[in-house]
């Protein structure tokens, strides 16, 4: 698989620790500023608390529908808590953490198509500049293992992703269901495809690279999409997944006070077993994973007693370093390489 030989920083753990410090945003500019500058302090994003049933503290019943574990189908049992209406359980077989009550897909698929709040903030100067390193980072940590450079780009958002790969010289094809999204990247020259995965109908062995950035913890169904992205992918090809770390620090800290709990969008939440579980089970295998971005002033502000995303608390303990959290798989998200199992 491999065709070149590894950039230096790749086998250079301080080199590595510096490009991810790059693009995390606490630490280059703290959160409570990269908060305020990117409107986030303003937007929490749900939209749906005004479906709450007064008797049970839910999402109304006729909004919703019910599912066992997307990975391995075991029926909910243990309820850990209710945000704005949604049940979220664990696994009691594999461990999943996941929204066990889910709105209709019908509800969801035009909540996709129309959303907009949460675009000004991903458009906002400084996410994109961080974004634009974090991306960087991740097509440096698969170019060099690839023959060529097809790439598959689900759930591209505002293109940030796509429009970088393509300036790299990569053949693009973007895949988004917004609807303001896709305009604009379409206006921008880019290849967009406004289905799902599973309906799109690509040719066998279409693609080298298949990314998703923060799109697995949205499906109904991941599964499904981890299927039809493995058929797609060229001999050799890989898979480049970001998802939220269930099991990161800060959201062990704070736990249904995390912003990574939005029960309307964010349906799955992976750790790195569950993760490596759901692509053991379509075909793929994990090649690597590490964590990415520490939240280090969030876990600071929380455990100084102040608001975590709005705080402006000291560093709680000299030895709480970005070094530490990604030594012990504690950052706040799982940057994850996957190939086709053999």
């Amino acid at each position: 698989m491999t065709h070149a030989n590894p950039p230096d920083w790749l086998n250079d753990p301080q080199a590595r620790l510096a490009r991810k410090n790059a693009f995390d945003a606490a630490l280059v500019m703290g959160t409570a500023q990269f908060n305020q500058m990117t409107g986030r302090l303003l937007n929490q994003d749900r939209p749906f608390l005004w479906a709450l049933d007064k008797a049970t503290g839910l999402i109304r019943p006729d909004l919703v529908q019910a599912r066992h574990c997307p990975i391995c189908q075991t029926p909910p049992r243990r309820g850990l808590f209710v945000k704005d209406g949604f049940r979220h359980v664990k696994c009691p077989a594999c461990g999943l953490i996941y929204v066990s009550l889910i709105l209709r897909e019908d509800i969801l698929e035009q909540y996709w198509r129309d959303e907009k709040t949460w675009a000004a903030v991903l458009d906002s100067q400084p996410q994109v500049e961080m974004d634009r390193l974090k991306y960087q980072y991740g097509l440096d940590l698969v170019a060099w293992r690839l023959k060529g450079r097809r790439l598959l780009d689900i759930g591209s958002g505002n293109g940030g992703f796509a429009r970088l790969a393509e300036e790299g010289g990569w053949q693009v094809t973007a895949m988004e269901l917004n609807q303001q999204n896709s305009k604009r990247m379409e206006s921008m020259g880019l290849k967009v495809i406004i289905k799902h995965l599973e309906t799109a109908d690509l040719p066998s062995g279409s693609f080298d690279l298949i990314s998703l950035w923060e799109v697995l913890e949205h499906l109904v169904d991941p599964s499904l999409t981890l299927m039809e992205a493995r058929r797609l992918l060229a001999p050799g090809g890989l898979l480049l997944v970001l998802v939220p770390n269930v099991e990161s620090l800060v959201t062990r800290l704070l736990h249904e006070k995390s912003q990574t709990f939005g029960g309307h969008s964010h349906l799955n939440h992976f750790s790195a077993k569950t993760l490596a579980a759901i692509l053991e089970k379509t075909g793929l295998t994990g090649l690597e994973m590490e964590t990415v971005i520490t939240e280090m002033g969030t876990i600071n502000n929380h455990l100084a007693f102040e608001d975590p995303y709005a705080g402006l608390a000291a560093q709680f303990h000299a030895g709480l370093t970005p070094a530490l959290i990604h030594e012990n798989f504690l950052g706040s998200r799982i940057l994850a390489v996957a190939g086709v199992k053999a």
